[in-house]
């Protein structure tokens, strides 16, 4: 007999039930393997984005490990830059150069009590708008484009290095616009951290000027715009009429822009305590009045939320595993376990009407412990679409078709599914 046989007849189900499955309805909860969704894609904002945008904008700025007088290492950061939340799972648009530390690597170099950690960016969230932002979580950078100056972001840890299931955060974010129907004298909304507007988030609003072209770059390369912005705003949100994304501020040399002009000491470079004239002066920013149209993004954006490499060359590293599902199935009515319960995954791509009852079209099937626990051995396979469906002894059998495994599906998920009570 069939080890498919076998575990249905110990859930006290036939066969001929489990193929009868794929003619049942979902019951209780379900299980999802759907990842942080693009943009737009939701349906939903949140009433605290929609309403108030600056919960999505944040500050950026450079990490380091500096070694204190006890020559003990500390983490120390500070915000230089700004930066959009576009996914609750944590992905930032900014600038190119707020990510680009290489200048303040040069500045510190030879200092052997500091060590800048490269591609690593602190982020700042405002909790009130009349106090300065908190820092919250260390970012990566996971993609850029130096040419657009334009770069990504993504959450990976708190502030004390510990890794963070971007699953688990529900940040506030911004939804992407279409920056080619933003026309002249089309009003702006502009959110960031502007050196010369002291150490709070800081909104101006202003009209759309005009446009401007780049030799490589098709179509609109540059939007202008008479809001006042200064250096800190860089990497910034500017906002269309519906709230939406449609240009981030850039520290642009085209004819309105003007050259940096702001050097601050806002660092304990030399590690002795104290910021003060000893310390490097660190470069700020001027003015700015040019914002790069978010459609120059979109495409580094779509690779980062769907996983992919930046570089069509390199291997997307641990994406490239399979992905095991755990579990509890559990009464929907009461929440105990289940023990004795079946979860099944058909093999990919069948559904469960296209389901004949061979056990080689059965990819797994396992039971629950004591616990209504269960654990699969075999790997779904990232980029495929798979059926699966729990049953127990009394229970309404529950079935799920075409679940896609994506490159952004979490190497192991864990799901609590429930069943009700015939």
């Amino acid at each position: 007999m069939s080890k498919v046989r076998l575990l249905f007849r110990s859930a006290c189900l036939s066969l001929a039930v489990l193929v009868a499955l794929a003619g049942s309805n979902l019951a209780g909860g379900g299980l999802s393997l759907a990842q942080a969704a693009s943009p737009g894609q939701r349906g939903e904002r949140g009433s605290d984005t929609a309403k108030a945008p600056w919960r999505a904008v944040v500050q950026l700025g450079p990490v380091a490990l500096v070694k204190n007088k006890k020559g003990k290492q500390e983490l120390r950061y500070f915000g230089w830059g700004s930066g959009t939340v576009l996914t609750r799972d944590g992905l930032i648009l900014t600038n190119y150069h707020v990510v680009d530390v290489s200048g303040l690597a040069e500045e510190i170099k030879g200092q052997k009590n500091v060590q800048l950690l490269e591609n690593t960016m602190v982020v700042l969230f405002t909790r009130q708008t009349d106090q300065p932002p908190v820092a919250m979580f260390i970012a990566e950078v996971v993609d850029a484009l130096p040419n657009l100056d334009l770069a990504l972001v993504r959450i990976r840890s708190d502030l004390s290095g510990n890794e963070i299931d971007p699953d688990s955060l529900d940040l506030p974010f911004i939804e992407l616009g279409d920056s080619d129907t933003v026309e002249i004298e089309d009003v702006l909304r502009i959110y960031g951290y502007p050196s010369i507007g002291g150490n709070t988030i800081t909104f101006t609003r202003g009209n759309v000027s005009g446009f401007d072209t780049e030799e490589g770059v098709e179509g609109r390369a540059w939007i202008k715009t008479d809001a006042t912005i200064s250096g800190g705003n860089s990497g910034g949100t500017a906002l269309n009429d519906a709230g939406q994304l449609v240009g981030v501020p850039t520290q642009a040399a085209v004819s309105s822009a003007e050259r940096i002009t702001d050097c601050r000491r806002v660092q304990d470079t030399n590690g002795d305590g104290r910021i003060d004239e000893t310390d490097t002066c660190i470069p700020i920013g001027g003015f700015i009045n040019a914002l790069r149209p978010v459609n120059l993004a979109r495409e580094m954006i779509a690779r980062a939320i769907d996983g992919e490499s930046p570089n069509p060359d390199e291997p997307d590293g641990p994406a490239s595993d399979g992905v095991q599902i755990v579990g509890t199935i559990v009464d929907a009515h009461t929440g105990k376990p289940i023990p004795g319960a079946v979860f099944v995954v058909l093999q990919a791509g069948l559904t469960w009407s296209e389901f004949s009852g061979s056990e080689d079209e059965v990819l797994e099937a396992v039971k629950t412990d004591r616990q209504g626990r269960f654990e699969m051995t075999e790997l779904l396979e990232r980029g495929k679409t798979y059926s699966v469906g729990w049953a127990a002894k009394g229970y309404r059998e529950v079935t799920q078709d075409n679940l896609k495994v994506t490159n952004e599906t979490p190497d192991v998920v864990e799901a609590t599914l429930k069943l009700q009570k015939r």
